[in-house]
């Protein structure tokens, strides 16, 4: 009895374990949306687990590997160009395999997103925008090629400075999560726009601080709490701060933290703290 009880208490203590009788779309279907959970940042070892255990059943199976390696990809979007650009190569022959792989299913529209997302990490958006609008040119309505090619404008217009590029992009993102509501995808949650909107926004050369905050705070109601959640909330500690609230900011930057803490977030706990000193002594005005 005592030993039942305790496999009872680990299986609902560790992370779920490939079973025997999983199909690959189940299979593919849990990766998917432990990633889409945590946003491909953190402990991602459970989908690794469910994406291995496909490629046991199917060793070419092309989204599999294209999720095992996105995994090594997502993180170096938040790095220097000149940083991120040694592991681009490290990863480049990975790619390679992937999209000969991609050539002979004939999965075209496919194709051009890897090539996109991998041109876009390299920053050459102009190769990475006409690779994109060839995949929505092959499936117009799909959810995950227009997310992609929002994501690429902001990017592009944050690289060249132009608020022009970026507006479209956020036009994109607000159109597709419209979509994805009639036309679920397990490549897009609803909250996951909510974060990718407040980004854009925040992007701008004049920021829209309330908007970035409202996308963040949606953003956060919807989600657990994950490394994602804990950088949701110090980016609403930035926004309120910006907007001269700055108990709400010293309050959003002590949320991030109380799930992990970062530097990030210390930061603007103590520029909180900062802004609400000169608001006592009457050298900003209070909101």
């Amino acid at each position: 009895m005592k030993r039942i009880l305790v496999a009872c208490v680990l299986a609902f203590m560790l992370p779920a374990m490939p079973c025997a009788s999983d199909d690959v779309g189940a299979l593919l279907d849990k990766a998917l949306d432990q990633l889409g959970r945590n946003g491909y940042q953190g402990d991602t070892s459970a989908a690794e687990r469910y994406l291995r255990a496909i490629l046991e059943q199917q060793p070419d199976h092309l989204e599999a590997q294209w999720q095992l390696l996105y995994i090594q990809l997502a993180p170096l979007r938040n790095t220097p160009l000149s940083e991120r650009a040694p592991a681009l190569a490290a990863l480049s022959p990975a790619f390679a395999r992937l999209a000969k792989l991609a050539k002979e299913p004939k999965q075209q529209a496919f194709l051009h997103f890897m090539t996109a997302t991998h041109a876009g990490l390299y920053c050459d958006y102009e190769r990475a925008l006409a690779e994109i609008d060839r995949a929505v040119a092959l499936e117009p309505r799909s959810v995950r090629y227009l997310t992609a090619k929002g994501n690429l404008l902001v990017d592009d217009g944050n690289w060249t400075d132009s608020d022009t590029e970026i507006e479209k992009g956020i036009s994109i993102l607000k159109t597709t999560q419209e979509l994805s509501r009639t036309q679920p995808s397990p490549f897009a949650r609803d909250e996951s726009y909510e974060f990718q909107l407040a980004v854009a926004i925040s992007d701008l050369s004049q920021p829209r601080w309330q908007e970035v905050a409202e996308h963040y705070l949606r953003f956060i109601e919807k989600s657990p709490e994950s490394v994602t959640y804990a950088f949701a909330w110090n980016n609403v500690s930035i926004a309120y701060r910006r907007l001269g609230e700055c108990d709400k900011a010293k309050e959003a930057a002590e949320k991030a933290l109380a799930v992990t803490k970062f530097g990030a977030a210390q930061w603007n706990k103590r520029y909180a703290e900062f802004c609400l000193e000169m608001q006592k002594a009457g050298l900003i005005a209070k909101q």
